[in-house]
């Protein structure tokens, strides 16, 4: 693919996509999306495609490597959505990569599409048919992997824009779902606080009430799903996730981990991160914090994180 070929066919995936769905996007639980309700997630440096690249010894595709740069890292797309190339921020870990079985041969690919189960939408970054995509089939039914027509991730891409027929609905009222916050029904505060995470700018009171649900919600899954939007809405809330590392539920203290070392770097609120999983009895917590210090001092960091 040429650079002006990769131009154009950016500038049609973006009028394509501002055309049909509009800002802030909701998606049900489940699906990966772009934070505060946006199509896609930022865009990326080149400077962080290449640590990526370091890291995990591939070369990211000049079409895929387009579209990160000049339209964002996961979001709006078939399936669950687009994975992100990687969901840290300050370190770099293993991710979405994957293997595929062509023609006799395995070649090395990208995730870029969660279907469910097994099944997925790769794109290669080896062999002959580097730049393509394959349909991963669910393991066991006899279906081997499929190379899709397309040349390239942005045809691909622009491909589905043009073709999907679903629609995706928009969040309720901000009023409204701060009103579903004091429901006795667990399942409703849960879908109220994610829904409050699809704003593009929720007010101080939102934010400060999805903070209260992190801590004292009754419910874990509200917690879980409280801790989660707090990730997607960056630094600001890290003091309120350090708390929530001294939940009981494994799984939620793990996650405000997972936020804190993504959005803190080295500071402050990372070591204490540390320090708290290493006082707790959470052995794999513990794992994952000195994995992501060990990466860290090893320079894994990415700038600007």
């Amino acid at each position: 693919m040429h650079l002006d070929d990769s131009s154009s066919l950016v500038d049609e995936i973006r009028s394509t996509v501002a055309r049909r769905w509009t800002e802030p996007l909701f998606r049900p639980p489940g699906y990966l999306r772009a934070p505060r309700g946006r199509r896609f997630g930022d865009v990326l440096s080149d400077e962080r495609i290449a640590i990526f690249e370091t890291v995990h010894g591939v070369e990211i595709p000049e079409g895929y490597r387009a579209f990160l740069t000049e339209v964002g890292d996961g979001g709006l797309g078939p399936g669950y959505g687009l994975c992100p190339l990687s969901t840290w921020r300050s370190v770099e870990l293993p991710g979405n990569l994957a293997e595929v079985e062509l023609d006799g041969r395995v070649h090395r690919g990208l995730r870029v599409v969660e279907w469910g189960g097994t099944e997925a939408t790769v794109l290669l970054v080896t062999g002959p048919n580097r730049g393509r995509l394959v349909d991963r089939r669910e393991a066991g039914v006899g279906s081997p992997p499929e190379l899709r027509p397309e040349p390239d991730f942005p045809h691909w891409y622009l491909g589905w824009a043009q073709s999907a027929n679903a629609s995706v609905a928009a969040p309720r009222s901000e009023e409204a779902l701060l009103a579903l916050l004091s429901s006795a029904d667990e399942a409703e505060r849960a879908l109220a606080v994610y829904e409050l995470g699809a704003l593009e700018n929720p007010s101080r009171e939102s934010v400060r009430l999805i903070e209260m649900s992190a801590l004292v919600d009754p419910a874990s899954n509200v917690r879980y799903q409280a801790v989660q939007v707090l990730g997607e809405f960056g630094a600001r809330s890290v003091d309120v996730l350090l708390k929530a590392l001294r939940d009981e539920k494994r799984s939620i203290s793990r996650r405000a981990l997972v936020h804190i070392m993504r959005l803190a770097g080295a500071s402050g609120a990372w070591q204490e991160a540390v320090r708290i999983m290493r006082s707790g009895t959470d052995r794999v917590g513990m794992q994952i914090a000195d994995d992501l210090e060990a990466r860290r001092v090893a320079g894994m960091v990415i700038p600007g994180g």
